[in-house]
């Protein structure tokens, strides 16, 4: 059985995955590239570098010899897609999909993120007459902001006004033909004819991109097992050097940096916040994260093909020692107050952005004691925004030369704070399909409730260090009983309390848990109006009002289906009223 290599079309793997005759093994793990990793994805194609190898599988539907899947967006975008695979890719699928999601944009949210992105390419970009101008030529944008909806007219692309931006989606580039006619009538009078040509140039390496690929014959199809360890090995094997791993190498001769960071990160008593911002020594992506910072306050780039260049001069012995110090003692001291920024003791679970960090203390390297109203301002409205979902560093630079202005200028307000005060102030913003836990929006809400320094339900102690879970406010094992259709696992529907007393409460009705925390406090020797002021009080913590809690306390068990989904609905609009309301105050478009 002899394994054959060659190239294919990228483009064309893309169309038969749209078609079903390209698909996936379901042993593969699911798409997690986020924003960023497709818009660099992109760009290489655009400028025709290469992008790794690709491994496929010659099969049929007949004789596949494991189970497969569509890629993941097809059946949403092709509802007449059909099961008839002709090539398996067994290595390529994050690449593959990237492209796919790009060009045919199904609704679905990207990694740390609740919305799904729309993609473009900025025409401008590649016009200039540099060797890198296909950096920062792609961008993305949430469906539901203000800016992709203005390109809109109905529900197709207003060609006039993506002429005026020059930019163009790369949804437009689904069909070869109609782009090519698309790019003749209307785009191409916007350029020069060089500019034209150079740009069409670019644009055209989407459709003829050829990916190196391994090929295994129709034969492999009777030998799962080789192709499973061939699999294996091709990860196992697929070490690349990152940027920190380069830079360590390139500033030997000034200093070690690996062994700095070692040195820090044992230290058991001068650096514990940074030791609990990165958990573990192998961590590299919290000292690259320093550097990132000590570069961003010199106004160097932190773009990876820039920041290998940087110096001695920026990166030394000192500047590392103060950069670190001014981590530990100030930023993150600040960043982990939690009647701050609600931040508790898991930092992998309840930090919405470890990247935040680098503008912050990029801003505290600079100024030394930057106004840290409008650092918090500005944090939640990046958290609340998703502003950082593709952790992109052209945001970061952004941001943080809009925040020097603002702290130099207090009638300059950066982007992140302004978009976001639009966006509440258009009533656009909301948390009613929030359900990802990994995202900036669940996370910040359970933040939220952290500033709160809310005690449990049952016991009389303040939730901070004991083992927590995310709890049902209408029970999900509740409502499946009582056959309510609503989506239970939404964050307006969830709160901190106890793993204990979510165990207790997880059956029972609002209504039966509700009269079991009264009881519990008339058991105590409280009188009954008393236990009832001290429920009113554990809930306001939690960002349940008065009128909320009748609500809860009127949801029995013998209620009937649409009258429990009635009260629901109606506990998650006020809900969602009285913690956007906390957000507001916290970015500073009401008053406190």
């Amino acid at each position: 059985m002899s394994i054959n290599s060659g190239n294919l079309r990228i483009f064309e793997l893309i169309r038969e995955a749209y078609s079903g005759s390209v698909v996936l093994p379901d042993f593969q793990r699911n798409f997690v590239w986020d924003r960023k990793s497709i818009e660099e994805f992109i760009e290489s194609l655009l400028a025709n570098i290469f992008i790794g190898t690709f491994l496929v599988l010659e099969t049929s539907k007949e004789r596949a010899p494991f189970k497969y899947i569509f890629i993941q967006g097809a059946e949403e975008v092709n509802p007449d897609i059909k099961s008839n695979p002709s090539i398996i890719v067994i290595d390529g699928q994050q690449r593959l999909t990237s492209l796919f999601y790009a060009i045919y944009s199904p609704n679905t949210p990207l990694r740390n993120t609740e919305r799904p992105y729309a993609f473009f390419i900025d025409l401008k970009k590649l016009v200039e007459d540099k060797e890198d101008n296909v950096d920062d030529a792609v961008f993305s944008v949430a469906k539901d902001e203000r800016n992709f909806k203005k390109l809109l007219k109905g529900n197709n692309f207003d060609i006039e006004k993506l002429k005026e931006q020059k930019i163009m989606p790369l949804s437009m580039f689904r069909d070869e033909g109609e782009f090519y006619n698309l790019w003749y009538s209307q785009f191409n009078n916007l350029f020069s004819e060089k500019e034209a040509e150079r740009v069409r140039d670019y644009l055209s390496n989407i459709f003829k991109y050829e990916a190196i690929t391994i090929t295994l014959p129709y034969s492999f199809n009777e030998k799962p097992e080789e192709i499973a360890i061939l699999f294996e090995r091709l990860n196992r094997t697929g070490i690349k050097l990152s940027t920190y791993d380069l830079l360590v190498a390139r500033m030997y001769k000034f200093m070690n940096l690996r062994e700095e960071w070692e040195r820090i990160f044992n230290d058991g008593i001068n650096y514990i916040n940074i030791k609990r911002w990165a958990r573990r020594v192998d961590n590299t992506d919290i000292p690259f994260s320093i550097i990132q910072a000590l570069a961003l306050s010199k106004g160097k780039s932190i773009k990876d093909k820039d920041l290998i260049k940087i110096d001695s001069e920026i990166l030394n012995k000192n500047e590392w020692d103060r950069a670190v110090k001014v981590a530990n003692n100030k930023v993150l001291n600040l960043l982990f107050e939690r009647n701050k920024f609600g931040i508790a003791e898991d930092i992998d679970k309840w930090m919405p952005y470890s990247t935040a960090v680098i503008p912050m203390l990029a801003l505290f390297l600079k100024y030394d004691h930057p106004d840290t109203s409008k650092l918090e301002k500005w944090y939640w409205s990046v958290v609340f925004s998703e502003r950082y979902s593709g952790s992109t560093e052209s945001d970061i630079m952004k941001d943080f030369r809009e925040m020097s202005k603002w702290i130099e200028d207090d009638n300059f307000l950066p982007e992140a704070v302004r978009d976001f005060h639009e966006q509440l102030q258009k009533e656009v913003f909301t948390l009613k399909e929030v359900k990802n836990t990994t995202s900036s929006l669940y996370k910040g809400t359970f933040n939220l409730i952290f500033k709160n320094d809310p005690p449990d339900f049952y016991e009389p102690e303040n939730i901070a260090y004991n083992l927590l879970n995310d709890h049902h406010i209408f029970p999900k094992n509740f409502l499946k009983s009582k056959e309510v259709e609503v989506e239970p696992d939404i964050v307006l529907n969830r709160t901190l309390i106890f793993d204990s007393t979510n165990k207790m409460i997880s059956n029972k009705s609002p209504s039966d848990y509700i009269k079991e925390i009264i009881n519990r406090y008339i058991d105590k020797g409280y009188s009954a109006e008393k236990a009832r002021a001290r429920l009113v009080d554990i809930m306001k913590k939690h960002f349940i009002s008065q009128e909320m809690i009748d609500i809860m306390e009127n949801t029995s068990k013998d209620l009937p289906a649409d009258k429990i989904k009635e009260n629901y609905e109606n506990f998650i609009v006020l809900r969602e009223k009285l913690i956007i309301q906390r957000i507001k105050e916290l970015i500073g478009l009401e008053e406190n």
